[in-house]
């Protein structure tokens, strides 16, 4: 097998990334659009009564630079009282970016007391003021009124709003501030990234959507879906909720309130059609982002808000935790828009960027030397989408990255990163593989004959002679047994390939292990396990990575001596 097999997988990739079906006609795409103007209504009305009981309890804060932000958020809405389209003169926007550059000063310690503050005083408001600019230009191409510069550090300030504070992020969405924020990005990516009908195959994203505007709402929308799912309200412990949410009154539960609102914001990206304009920003990537840091960092943010979408999907769809439970039920569109853009282009983009440099010569088929750590960080996002996505849905993960062409890919991708592990320390890369290769062939016949071919050594190989540490140090056995036993359960030709390097005595003492240890855990509600999944190391656990029922006839199966 050569790379010059790229060609043939980018193909592939590309053409059932755009399928004919997919661009919807005109009836299909008013549909759309009065279902996102429907929803942002109820947001809407929603957000109107959420903040009327917020001036009401006229929340307070302890930040000793209170005064100060109160100050300087008032500064903010003045210098932007300007009601003419002109752009602004130099002095307002030195103004505007002294102003700005002070909030941020006080705000990159990330003390919550003064995020709060800020928040109260209005300072989100007023930032959204000076974005609202972005929108407001009739003309998409029109140059801003406000320097790209003085945008960036408007987004900068938003983000250092947020960052790491629960109860900003949660009014964020709450307030439906968040929706802004969507529009925002949506407007960005219209701008640059062409409507699907004149789109050449994905493409023609202008380079320009790369730009810092774009990367930073993406990285905003980022903080604030990681800090939602940080936080998830439990059911059984109100008082961990946000102070903020306990506001929403008359509504049977926190919970209730925190879940409706979050489907209809997924309801409402998938709606309006940003995830298809992020395909084709994705597909547009052909090669190397090594030295390229704004669209490593684009693509960065991109994979993360895919993986917060992913991630908050599960946590509030209602079903049963487990990732094995057949009843699946996503009323936010959110799995059929990843399965018609195969995972929004993001495994043809990874591809793309990790085997650039062999293209031109077939005979040389082994990955590059290294990458550079730009590089690294969108491998690992691009993971954590693809697990989180595989938790979401576990068999539309299977069959789409288990389709012809993008297994070919992935096997590529997976095999590559592998190599790079055990040339580096990079144990966060290493770990998010290991888990996504279980997840490809956790019940799943072909998967698991696609990570035993291939040229030598293959996936199932490499992953066998991981160092000593990932068979003896209990916190690694953990992370590479149950890929393990998902890549060779019931499948005999993996298992010789298996003994040939371990015992498989090993494997059917871990399950052993792990059946006389389920028992205690098994009383938890399924909401509070919902809510521990993605906040502590539970999805490592063997039962959110091979079935439970499954688990006595796995260690039978390790057990016997295959006939060689």
């Amino acid at each position: 097998e050569h790379l010059s097999l790229k060609k043939y997988i980018v193909d592939i990739v590309i053409e059932s990334s755009v399928p004919v079906e997919s661009l919807k006609d005109g009836e299909e795409k008013q549909k759309t659009k009065k279902k996102a103007k429907k929803l942002k209504a109820r947001m809407n009305s929603r957000a109107k009564e959420y903040e009327s009981l917020m001036e009401a309890k006229n929340a307070t804060s302890e930040s000793p630079y209170k005064a100060k932000l109160q100050r300087l958020a008032k500064d903010l809405l003045k210098q932007f009282q300007v009601q003419d389209s002109s752009s602004l003169a130099n002095n307002k926007v030195s103004a505007l970016d002294r102003t700005l550059g002070e909030i941020s000063r006080i705000l990159e310690k990330e003390n919550a007391a003064d995020q709060i503050a800020f928040r109260v005083a209005g300072g989100l408001t007023a930032l959204e003021h000076i974005l609202q600019v972005v929108i407001s230009s009739t003309n998409l191409n029109a140059v801003s009124r406000i320097p790209p510069k003085s945008l960036c550090n408007t987004v900068n300030v938003y983000n250092l709003t947020c960052s790491n504070c629960t109860e900003n992020c949660t009014y964020v969405l709450f307030s439906n501030k968040v929706t802004f924020l969507m529009d925002l990005l949506m407007h960005q990516l219209m701008v640059y990234v062409p409507d699907e009908y004149n789109a050449i195959l994905g493409r023609s994203a202008n380079k320009q959507v790369f730009e810092g505007l774009t990367t930073g709402l993406l990285r905003i929308i980022a903080v604030v879906l990681g800090c939602l799912i940080s936080s998830l309200p439990d059911v059984n412990n109100q008082p961990t909720a946000p102070k903020i949410i306990q506001e929403v009154k008359n509504k049977p539960t926190k919970v209730e309130a925190f879940n409706s609102r979050v489907q209809d914001l997924i309801s409402y990206v998938v709606n309006i059609g940003l995830l298809d304009k992020l395909c084709c920003c994705f597909l547009s990537v052909q090669g190397p982002v090594d030295d390229n840091s704004k669209i490593a960092t684009f693509l960065q943010n991109a994979t993360a808000v895919l993986h917060g979408m992913c991630q908050l999907c599960f946590a509030v769809s209602g079903r049963s935790w487990t990732i094995f439970d057949n009843t699946r039920q996503d009323p936010t569109g959110l799995t059929a828009v990843l399965q018609t853009t195969d995972l929004v282009g993001v495994l043809h983009m990874l591809y793309c960027i990790l085997f650039h440099g062999t293209i031109s010569d077939p005979n040389m088929a082994s990955p590059k030397e290294s990458y550079t750590e730009n590089t690294i960080q969108v491998a690992i996002q691009s993971l954590r989408f693809f697990n989180s996505f595989a938790v979401l849905d576990l068999p539309a993960f299977q069959s789409i990255v288990g389709a012809e062409g993008l297994s070919l890919a992935f096997r590529h991708i997976i095999s590559s990163l592998l190599w790079y592990c055990s040339q580096h320390t990079c144990e966060g890369l290493l770990h998010e593989v290991i888990v996504c290769v279980g997840y490809f062939t956790v019940n799943h016949p072909d998967n698991q004959v696609i990570v035993q071919s291939g040229r030598h050594p293959t996936v199932l190989q490499k992953l066998c002679q991981l160092p000593f540490q990932y068979f003896s140090d209990p916190r690694l056995i953990k992370v590479l047994f149950p890929t393990l036993i998902a890549a060779c359960y019931n499948n005999p030709q993996n298992k010789i390939i298996l003994e040939q390097e371990m015992s498989c005595v090993l494997l059917a003492t871990f399950i052993q292990d792990f059946t006389q240890s389920s028992g205690q855990t098994d009383n938890q509600s399924s909401q509070q396990r919902a809510e521990k999944f993605f906040t502590s190391q539970d999805y490592l656990e063997l039962s959110n990575r091979f079935p439970c029922q499954a688990w006595e006839e796995a260690r039978q199966f390790f057990l016997k001596k295959e006939k060689k």
